[in-house]
């Protein structure tokens, strides 16, 4: 065909068109889509399969019981205060974490291009383990040579039994998880700082408002959906908590920082009860989707439109 004969220009848009459809996109990412479903799929299938059954190591025997371990779960008086403090421990967390991480974004998103490496250091909390962290938490609320009781001391008050008081402990807990995902929360927060036409705060500021009113009215509805994210990954990774919460207090004292992920422990590796254990595996994994779909709706209805 000789050049620029419309037939050829139309058959080469046609070719063009059709690995521009949609479904051409679908079907290249499925093979890696896949593996990603398989590879986070099948712990939490495996251990809904085996929440069915009553398995422990010191049986051959695993009967099929149904729904019976999810009974024994709800019917324990040990699951529903461990659910209420981890409640407790959720809502700190979300609290404290989110209060902070938008009060760190404000002002690393100030700092001039001379210092950005502050907001690298920013990020150091989050590449330590959970265990040390709580190690390190656990020496510095130390009752008798803790650096916060030191200074009361010094200010002339008494010293707080911070891990051998159940309120104080929570608090320490609390403390200590916000400590170590803090970082990630923050810079979800401020990217969202980043994103936002410096003309709209230019513009606030000549109209009048103040630095505190151009962020409470323009900046945090604008990054609503970075806030979101920042409350979805602190409830998860409070719910999850498992490392920090036992290399601090092992649930103590007493059980006053005993939440359900340490009851899942006591379960499966105390009692010896597998299937339990696995149920209220199933169980965490619930209430992680519902408080997740539950913070997205919330954004929905009040985010910015």
């Amino acid at each position: 065909m000789a050049e620029g004969d419309p037939s050829t220009d139309m058959a080469s848009a046609t070719r063009i068109v059709g690995w521009q459809h949609p479904w051409i996109a679908y079907l290249s990412s499925a093979p890696a889509m896949i593996i990603v479903a398989v590879v986070l799929a099948f712990p939490v299938l495996f251990a809904a399969v085996q929440s069915l059954y009553d398995i422990s190591p010191l049986s051959q025997e695993s009967p099929f019981i149904g729904f019976g371990n999810y009974i024994d779960v709800f019917s324990e008086p040990s699951f529903w205060s461990s659910l209420w403090r981890t409640g407790i421990f959720v809502f700190g967390v979300i609290a404290l974490g989110l209060t902070l991480s938008i009060i760190f974004a404000f002002a690393l998103n100030r700092v001039v291009s001379g210092l950005r490496f502050i907001r690298g250091l920013a990020i150091l909390p989050y590449i330590v383990s959970s265990v040390a962290a709580a190690l390190m938490f656990r020496t510095m609320f130390n009752s008798e040579f803790g650096f916060p009781n030191q200074v009361l001391e010094f200010m002339g008050f008494g010293a707080v039994p911070w891990l051998s008081n159940g309120v104080y402990a929570m608090i320490v807990v609390i403390i200590a998880q916000v400590w170590t995902d803090l970082p990630l929360a923050l810079l979800f927060i401020l990217g969202g700082l980043q994103t936002i036409d410096d003309q709209l705060t230019e513009a606030a500021l000549v109209d009048g408002a103040t630095g505190l009113r151009s962020a409470i009215y323009i900046s945090i509805p604008l990054i609503a959906p970075q806030i979101t994210l920042a409350t979805v990954w602190l409830s998860f990774k409070a719910v999850t908590s498992l490392g920090t919460v036992l290399a601090l207090t092992g649930g103590g004292p007493g059980e006053a920082t005993q939440l359900l992920t340490l009851e899942m422990v006591r379960l499966g590796f105390d009692e010896y009860e597998t299937g339990t254990a696995m149920a209220l595996v199933i169980i965490i994994f619930v209430l992680n989707a519902a408080l997740t779909l539950f913070y997205l709706g919330l954004q929905r209805k009040f985010g910015t439109k």
